[in-house]
């Protein structure tokens, strides 16, 4: 028999050979191979223990083990009814069982499982987890102490290869993710050697530009794809002129000629080894995206007059509502014309239409940037004033919403007057933005009442419920 140092490169050289090219199966036989032969065993297994540390998932025989017995998968084998080949996941410490037969509390063997003279099994722990049980078993003399070493080398290095195997495939799968959002985004990975005019682009440039085009190598070849107007920018970004982090839209041209928008985004950093500036980016067409943003733009625009709708409106109210991240107010401007039926049923829908365009410009016009003018429909709108210091501040835009409305017109050579009923409402940080437009919708059918081209602030007991 060979003698245990003989034993023991045996060992070395077989494990040797486990590395993280094989699969995760081929990886596990291989280990209970090489586990039997070291030991001179004649069977030997090796079982993962699952994440509850409670069940065994059976799974890993040598050959000589399936050739004499019909062992079968079990995915959670209970730890409960495994026998004592199990005590070294209960005792976390190799164990000997040089006469299993007569070994007390022996208990029972999965299914199909031949029979044991002699038994050694050794635990890997990790992590304060029992991760993999490796046995083997009927070697012709006792296991002693040189068995149980050479048994944990194996045990411990088939687990370390295993893991840095699947670390590896986390790594590939993470990987290939990454890919096809690339390919679904059209995404394109830049690397830059500024100190050597030396630019990497991924596998996904083909994407971006077409199979039949190079990938440029130097920063002059990327400026060759990109717009001249944009080409100076460029330029001096990748050069170092400017901040380390940045990020730009430009317009790059395919070569049919065909333009498409891009966003350019780059950080530098110095060299992990050796001097110089690195730098790392991506190119991305964004052809798909401005079409997204397009079709949400015109689902949330009024078709008329260019302005919000109410679906945009609603989702203004969910935005306001509730939002406790600062101490202004929001105001509510609900409008409605006066004096518009009469210019729709004398002039014509055509003439009302155009009407209905001015006086979207003008509130547009006369709001400021940060608020929501919104047509609801007919001649009916609303302005969602944000950052409203007080009553005053509401007070003052409910005037110039009036007053503005209220200017003559010439639409296709005829003067037109329509004239505006407003009524207006606050809600405080937190409160309901519903609330303040029933408010305000009261309030101005109150203007509505008193003659309208005239403005109406909710009364005190419909504000004070807008401002809870």
């Amino acid at each position: 028999m060979d003698s245990p140092q003989a034993s023991l490169v045996q060992a070395l050289e077989l494990l040797e050979a486990l590395t993280i090219d094989r699969t995760q199966a081929e990886l596990a036989q291989a280990g209970v191979e090489i586990a039997q032969a070291v030991t001179g065993s004649r069977i030997a297994y090796l079982h993962f223990l699952n994440e509850d540390q409670a069940t065994i998932e059976l799974g890993v025989w040598s050959r000589d083990t399936l050739a004499g017995c019909g062992a079968v998968y079990d995915r959670h084998y209970p730890v409960t009814v495994a026998g004592i080949w199990a005590d070294t996941f209960r005792l976390r410490r190799p164990c000997v069982h040089n006469d299993y037969a007569s070994t007390p509390g022996k208990r029972g063997l999965p299914s199909g499982h031949s029979l044991l003279v002699r038994h050694l099994g050794v635990p890997v722990v990790e992590d304060d987890l029992v991760r993999l049980l490796v046995g083997v078993g009927n070697k012709p003399t006792d296991y002693d102490d040189d068995d149980v070493r050479r048994l944990q080398l194996v045990a411990r290095r088939v687990w370390s290869v295993m893991r840095q195997r699947r670390q590896f495939g986390r790594y590939v799968d993470r990987d290939n993710r990454f890919r096809q959002l690339q390919r679904l985004d059209g995404v394109c990975g830049l690397e830059y050697d500024r100190d050597e005019d030396r630019l990497t682009c991924d596998g996904m440039f083909s994407a971006l530009f077409g199979s039949i085009v190079p990938a440029p190598t130097t920063l002059d070849g990327l400026l060759e794809l990109v717009t001249p107007t944009d080409r100076a920018a460029i330029s001096n970004a990748l050069r170092g002129i400017g901040r380390s982090q940045w990020t730009t839209r430009l317009t790059c041209v395919r070569p049919s000629g065909t333009p498409f928008p891009a966003e350019l985004t780059m950080e530098f950093r110095a060299r992990e080894l050796g001097r110089g500036v690195l730098g790392i980016g991506t190119l991305q067409d964004l052809s798909n995206e401005l079409v997204v943003d397009d079709l949400r733009r015109r689902a949330h625009t009024d078709v008329l007059t260019g302005l919000s709708n109410r679906r945009r409106l609603d989702a203004v109210v969910r935005e306001e509502s509730g939002r406790r991240d600062r101490d202004d107010m929001t105001a509510v401007h609900y409008l409605d014309l006066d004096g518009f039926k009469p210019v729709n049923d004398s002039l014509g829908h055509h003439v009302g239409n155009l009407v209905l365009r001015e006086v979207g410009r003008r509130l547009r016009e006369r709001a400021r940037e940060d608020d929501e003018v919104v047509r609801l429909g007919g001649d009916e709108f609303v302005v969602v004033q944000r950052g409203v210091a007080d009553a005053a501040d509401a007070e003052v835009l409910a005037n110039a919403l009036v007053a503005v409305v209220a200017e003559p017109m010439t639409v296709l050579g005829q003067s037109i007057r329509v004239g505006a009923s407003l009524g207006v409402a606050l809600a405080a940080r937190g409160a309901s933005l519903e609330a303040a437009m029933q408010a305000a919708d009261r309030a101005l059918y109150a203007a509505k009442a008193e003659g309208g081209w005239r403005w109406k602030r909710a009364p005190y007991g419909d504000e004070a419920r807008a401002l809870l």
